[in-house]
């Protein structure tokens, strides 16, 4: 059977790319190796206690994102929660909130912590605001993402900004550690510390989760992702679940269609990919297939780090701490981020006497429909934390056994363990838990080695245009890939762009 378009994986560029496909009137087919939509957009249930995955939406609110999303009707259909803080920010000695939505809040609540650097905590936030109204202009309907390349290819400033680390950057008004550490708090949501992302990137990301509303889906994220499989199912589109895709196929240079695991072949005149670039071109296209120069710039791709997701149910009352907030990020000590990066990504950090950072969630203190009454979630995050963990976490050809599920236990008992400081009594109250690894992030999404990013925007590497077109003809990129960036909005702009990229055609 022949169709239109097929759509590879279900994550949010891959399904609403998909829905403005079919809402057009072209037969669409999704392929999902996973029982249920969404990629890293998705919640599950265990003894009566709800789970997320990431954790709130920013940046959804203007734009042709939220026009997009608003001719959907996400926001009619869908109950969502107005979140106050943004994140609260917990040192050793400091403790700092960033209000949602509020700049000139976020600016005031640092400048109180570090009195002394006042002009220098300005400097940067003017900086942050230049470039949030400037994108924010961009962002309107009708703008694509070309002309917000245009901005950061022909503006000098922000070439700069793009070749400069965001360490580096701020060393130009401050010699304060403890403050740099702080202004770039949001490192881990990039997938790099201070010393290796462009300052350009740290910045629109700061205007980003500090200018914006942050809103949370009262139903959980598993929500956000059936209904957007359901408005692709009710534009009469057609999604297969459990079907993983093994290749895809190429005649005359050309994406024609796909090869399931099962052997069985679907064509079409146009193939998107929501899979990652390695797992697209090298496994999916094959190298045999790929122009010389296009093999070249796969093979210098740089894929992010993945992590360790830990999710608690418990009967400890948590409304009674200060824990509403979009998310906390807790630091043991003011030890330099980048070494912690440095010692994950080469497998040489103890986990148990490290100094670490983890990011918190109490899912249920923003809506009281992620645990029984009486009760809490509780989602504990360590990025990042790289597959070859304990030598690749003991998995052996493949198959998870003993060794492997104990490894997961002595993570978690040692997460619950630092958490313990901060929340008392956490340990004695723990109902559910469960850990998630590079591996169960691989089984569950496809993402190579369990990536939580696609990739890594370094200062070392050089500037590549994020682009739905790729250089094989009638194939397609969505998610991140096709916008740039990493997160849930970066993902359905992508989205955006590739249903616009293949409407052109």
């Amino acid at each position: 059977m022949a169709y239109d378009i097929i759509t590879i994986g279900s994550g949010l560029g891959g399904l609403l790319s998909s829905a403005l496909m079919a809402r057009e009137g072209r037969k669409v087919l999704l392929l999902e190796q996973h029982s249920i939509p969404g990629g890293y957009c998705t919640s599950y249930k265990r003894n009566g206690f709800t789970f997320n995955i990431p954790s709130v939406f920013t940046n959804i609110m203007d734009g042709e994102l939220y026009s997009t999303l608003n001719s959907l009707r996400l926001f009619d259909e869908l109950e969502w929660v107005d979140v106050d803080n943004f994140a609260k920010y917990i040192y050793p000695d400091i403790e700092i909130v960033m209000p949602a939505n509020d700049l000139d809040g976020c600016r005031e609540n640092i400048k109180t912590a570090f009195p002394s650097d006042k002009n220098a905590v300005d400097k940067v936030f003017t900086e942050i605001t230049r470039l949030q109204k400037n994108m924010s202009s961009l962002q309107q309907p009708g703008k694509s993402i070309r002309e917000i390349i245009s901005l950061v290819t022909t503006i000098p400033k922000m070439i700069l900004l793009s070749k400069k680390s965001f360490y580096n950057y701020l060393r130009k008004f401050t010699d304060n550690e403890k403050l740099i550490t702080v202004l770039s708090s949001l490192w881990g949501y990039a997938g790099l510390p201070s010393k290796n992302i462009p300052a350009m990137l740290l910045l629109m990301m700061s205007g980003e989760c500090y200018g914006n509303p942050t809103s949370f889906p009262r139903d959980g994220y598993q929500a956000v992702s059936d209904f957007l499989a359901g408005k692709f199912l009710e534009f009469g589109g057609e999604i297969k679940y459990r079907t993983a895709v093994s290749r895809i196929l190429i005649e005359d240079r050309k994406a024609a269609g796909v090869e399931t695991a099962t052997g069985e072949i679907f064509h079409a005149g146009a193939v998107v990919s929501n899979a990652d670039t390695k797992k697209t071109f090298l496994e999916l296209v094959g190298r045999q297939n790929l122009p010389r120069r296009l093999a070249l710039k796969v093979d210098a791709h740089t894929p992010s780090a993945s992590g360790v997701s830990l999710h608690i149910g418990t009967n400890l009352d948590l409304s009674k701490l200060d824990l509403k907030y979009g998310n906390i990020f807790f630091y043991e000590s003011w030890e330099d981020s980048n070494i912690f990066y440095d010692k994950a990504m080469t497998n040489t950090i103890d986990i148990e006497k490290d100094n670490i950072v983890l990011g918190l969630q109490a899912s249920s203190l923003l809506s009281d429909r992620f645990a029984p009454e009486g009760m809490n979630t509780l989602h504990i995050c360590l990025y990042p934390l790289h597959h070859g963990y304990k030598q690749n976490f003991r998995i052996k050809d493949g198959v998870r056994g003993e060794e492997y599920r104990e490894i997961k236990d002595q993570l978690a008992d040692i997460l619950i363990r630092k958490v313990d400081k901060l929340i008392p009594g956490l340990s004695g109250s723990i109902l559910v838990k469960e850990l998630s690894t590079p591996y169960t992030f691989e089984r569950y999404t496809g993402a190579s080695d369990g990536a939580w990013y696609d990739s890594v925007s370094s200062i070392n590497q050089r500037f590549q245009r994020p682009s739905s077109e790729t250089p094989i003809e009638h194939l397609y990129l969505t998610g991140t890939k096709a916008f740039g960036g990493a997160g849930m909005s970066s993902a359905l702009r992508g989205g955006i762009e590739t249903a616009k990229a293949i409407s052109r055609k």
